[in-house]
């Protein structure tokens, strides 16, 4: 359903799936960056692009009803502020995200009734590290999350902090943001081979080579250090089981310095009673269908945190994408204690 609208099978299926196969497929294909380069007629794209012409005007006309072309009273098209997002040449692209990532989601969503049987035969992160399925995913979380980082960094309530740990950090974005706001920290990444290898390439294109390093491994068994000012943990805990999660957080705990934080950035799952937000909803099923686990809701993650031993979380709902929370929990002395085996 359509935010603000009524249910209607046929839009939500038929007109929401073409829709969103038409994007994927225009930015893969390069629609967006040869119309942001020059305005095209559907006859001109098709001979540039090397396409079928009646596909090339069919899918022209998806995307000016989507609203991410406009066109003119000669045919000439051209990107509307959201289409130039799609463009890979743009400042603010989220191009790889849409095309190459998607095109991954699509086919993970295309095994749902599988993963639903069996949730074992979820297995997006068990790929061998050359599929082109890491590249595409992390660099598209890098292009979705960038704008979000630097607000996130401004709530962490440390002062010159010399040490951080990103759990699973992937690219690397919310390690680099907070290099930026502390001059004197250093931030270490720790992450799977094929996340760190492309997560690597990103931090240096980004010129933080020299303050965010990786770490190869598994956030679940390889170990954490000690007496770190900052651990962040986004986007992990929805790949995780609760034993997981809750055996994780106590691990966070005893890494942490005294007083020392520990960020966790996750998509709600509303509560029970509640209706959940279209991206949350959507998100979560995303989330099943890649690793057959679920995310969690407010109350159950402030829980365990409660329980591993940290105070009382703070909590902030992000800006740009007010389905995901912002969970900020001190480690403190008084009740520190032996973590979770």
């Amino acid at each position: 359903m359509l935010a603000g609208a009524e249910p209607d099978a046929f839009r939500d299926t038929f007109v929401a799936m073409a829709g969103a196969r038409a994007m994927i497929t225009a930015t893969r294909l390069g629609v967006f960056a040869a119309v942001a380069r020059e305005p095209a007629s559907a006859a001109a794209l098709a001979g540039r692009l090397g396409l079928e012409l009646p596909g090339v005007e069919a899918l022209l006309g998806a995307l000016v009803a989507l609203g991410y072309l406009d066109v003119d009273a000669r045919g000439a098209h051209r990107p509307t502020a959201a289409g130039a997002r799609l463009d890979p040449g743009a400042a603010d692209s989220v191009a790889n995200f849409v095309g190459a990532y998607n095109s991954h989601a699509w086919s993970m969503l295309g095994r749902l009734d599988e993963v639903l049987r069996d949730s074992r035969t979820a297995a997006s992160h068990r790929r061998p590290a050359e599929d082109p399925f890491w590249e595409h995913y992390i660099r598209g979380l890098f292009e979705l999350s960038r704008e979000e980082h630097e607000h996130n960094a401004r709530l962490v309530p440390v002062s010159e902090p010399g040490q951080l740990l990103d759990l699973a950090g992937g690219h690397g974005g919310f390690a680099m943001a907070m290099c930026a706001r502390f001059p004197g920290l250093r931030a270490t990444v720790l992450d799977l081979p094929a996340s760190a290898a492309v997560g690597r390439r990103i931090v240096a294109e980004q010129g933080f080579a020299d303050r965010v390093s990786f770490r190869q491994g598994d956030a679940l068994g390889d170990p954490l250090g000690e007496r770190l000012d900052v651990i962040s943990i986004f986007n992990l805990l929805h790949h995780l089981a609760p034993e997981q999660v809750r055996r994780l957080f106590g691990r966070a705990l005893a890494a942490l310095r005294p007083g020392g934080c520990l960020v966790v950035g996750e998509t709600e799952r509303a509560e029970p009673g509640e209706t959940p937000s279209a991206a949350g909803a959507m998100s979560a099923l995303v989330y099943f269908v890649s690793s057959g686990t679920r995310n969690y809701t407010r109350r159950e993650l402030g829980g365990w945190l409660r329980e591993a031993g940290f105070a009382a979380p703070e909590v902030h709902r992000a800006e740009r994408s007010p389905w995901r929370l912002i969970y900020l929990a001190r480690a403190d002395a008084a009740v520190k204690r032996q973590p979770r085996r």
